[in-house]
């Protein structure tokens, strides 16, 4: 089915396939589900099940002035409590994940098995590799996992993964006015990026685990944090029965709210879509 037809079966097929299919929606690490709001919403509209929960020592928590990260075992501990609780009731689940987000689809997927239907996986960093990277990232081991780290902080900073300037501007009041925005979090401590390198190593080292029958990679070419050859890796590595990756011409890598986003929206619905038709 053409990525058009899958989109009019959205718009005008069988109902009840979409009422059988669930979603989990899986935002970026110590941020919030309204970096996925633009996929939510129209999913939501085409009568499926979403879910875009907040993980505990994962998400941010805009009642603690220190955030607290949980091991990332516990974090696809916590996807795939969703994804069970789901599947006795639905047909089939699928998972999308945008950048930390979608190395947990990932964790989870490995974990699940055949339980995981679909991916969509958007800014998968499994390498941090992109332009704005520094040299000097070579060294972040010796924040991560020594003691040189205890005070160290990731702070967010221009371009905020946007290349869009007016959102740019939009996310630089958010994040000064309350520390979080549709761009992720202000400062991100030692604990969340030491468990996400965790996870992110698992994933590597088990990508050929992953086995579910669809799965569609959205990634920018111009991604300034995980460069487009993290689509390669996942090419390469995936066992899934289809793959399709869709390149993207005009965003960074918060491909969600900037300037593809429609071109996101679209890819994404289409996906379920065919997912949908495929196995009503």
């Amino acid at each position: 089915m053409s990525a058009r037809d899958a989109w009019s079966e959205a718009l005008h097929g069988d109902p009840s396939a979409t009422a059988r299919t669930a979603i989990v929606l899986l935002h970026g690490l110590c941020s919030t589900p309204e970096e996925l709001r633009a996929v939510e919403t129209p999913l939501r509209s085409l009568g499926y099940t979403v879910e875009a929960p907040r993980i505990d020592g994962y998400a941010f928590d805009p009642a603690a002035t220190v955030q607290t990260a949980a091991p990332w075992s516990c974090w696809i501990d916590a996807v795939e409590r969703r994804v069970d609780a789901l599947r006795a009731t639905h047909a089939r689940v699928m998972l999308v994940g945008l950048s930390a987000g979608a190395t947990l689809a990932l964790g989870t997927a490995i974990r699940c098995g055949t339980r995981v239907d679909a991916l969509v996986l958007m800014s998968t960093p499994l390498r941090f590799d992109g332009w704005a990277i520094s040299r000097l990232h070579a060294l972040l081991p010796l924040a991560l996992y020594t003691p040189l780290g205890r005070f160290w902080r990731y702070r967010e900073c221009p371009p905020y993964g946007v290349k869009n300037e007016r959102v740019r501007a939009w996310i630089a009041r958010e994040l000064a006015a309350r520390r979080i925005s549709r761009a992720g979090s202000a400062v991100i401590d030692i604990g969340h990026l030491r468990e996400h390198d965790r996870l992110r190593r698992h994933v590597r080292a088990r990508l050929d685990q992953v086995v579910c029958a669809r799965a569609l990679v959205l990634h920018a070419r111009d991604d300034e944090v995980a460069s487009v050859g993290n689509v390669a890796l996942l090419a390469r590595g995936l066992r899934c029965g289809s793959f399709r990756a869709v390149v993207l011409g005009n965003s960074f890598h918060m491909i969600t709210i900037d300037n593809d986003r429609q071109e996101v929206v679209r890819a994404t619905t289409a996906f379920a879509a065919a997912l949908a038709h495929d196995t009503a």
